[in-house]
């Protein structure tokens, strides 16, 4: 496994999910919505705008592949997916992939509703409980 710039403590490595050339892929350890999803730059870079090409192709890879991991995951199957980059507190380049879902879903015991279908997805500090979390990370791994 490489240096996660983002990681230094490496705190979060429970959550990795897969590693890449250009990029790493973890489970969200907070699920905004279910399956949520983080995909890091590996080399210190800030903005979009600075990617290389084949940084960019596979970025488009692993949001496909992901895309394709959740929806064949029969309890999570969601209804679109949207992207957020803000880098507001981390200025590493990472992205945020948020499943969005029209009706509930039953995962790990819980209810999950998307309370803001049809508009941008609702963003909140809280960590949910790292059990499911790692739930998820399991049925993720089995499609991905």
């Amino acid at each position: 496994m490489s240096y996660r710039i983002w990681d230094k403590d490496n705190k979060y490595l429970d959550g990795l999910l897969k590693e890449y050339k250009h990029w790493s892929l973890d489970i969200s350890y907070r699920q905004h919505t279910l399956g949520c999803f983080i995909i890091f730059a590996k080399r210190d870079v800030q903005k979009i705008s600075e990617l290389t090409t084949d940084e960019l192709i596979e970025l488009r890879t692993i949001m496909q592949q992901m895309e394709e991991a959740l929806t064949n995951i029969s309890e999570i199957k969601p209804d679109k997916f949207n992207y957020l980059q803000l880098g507001n507190n981390m200025n590493h380049l990472h992205i945020h992939g948020i499943p969005r879902y029209a009706t509930k879903r039953d995962f790990a015991g819980k209810e999950w509703i998307d309370e803001t279908w049809g508009h941008p997805p609702v963003w909140h500090m809280t960590q949910t409980d790292k059990k499911i979390v790692m739930q998820v990370k399991d049925k993720v791994l089995e499609k991905l």
